[in-house]
């Protein structure tokens, strides 16, 4: 895999889905927030109130990466 998969998506809205065995009961299936950083252990995600959650690739199922933000969104800052 290619050590700079993730360097263009920095600073992109993010759902990271947890491994089945990773989902305890009365605990979300995933966690939404900024890309803000990653290693080749896991991704630190940036959390909506500031805080930055570290979450190891053992612990992930998938990553959705959502699109940049059009040009309507870009000029009104909706997402």
């Amino acid at each position: 895999m290619d050590d700079a998969l993730l360097e263009d998506y920095l600073n992109r809205k993010v759902r990271i889905h947890f491994a089945p065995d990773m989902i305890g009961a009365g605990l979300s299936p995933y966690e939404e927030g900024k890309l803000y950083d990653y290693s080749s252990n896991g991704v630190l995600l940036e959390k909506s109130d500031g805080s930055i959650d570290y979450v190891p690739f053992s612990s992930i199922r998938l990553v959705q990466i959502r699109p940049k933000a059009g040009l309507w969104e870009r000029l009104t800052g909706t997402d």
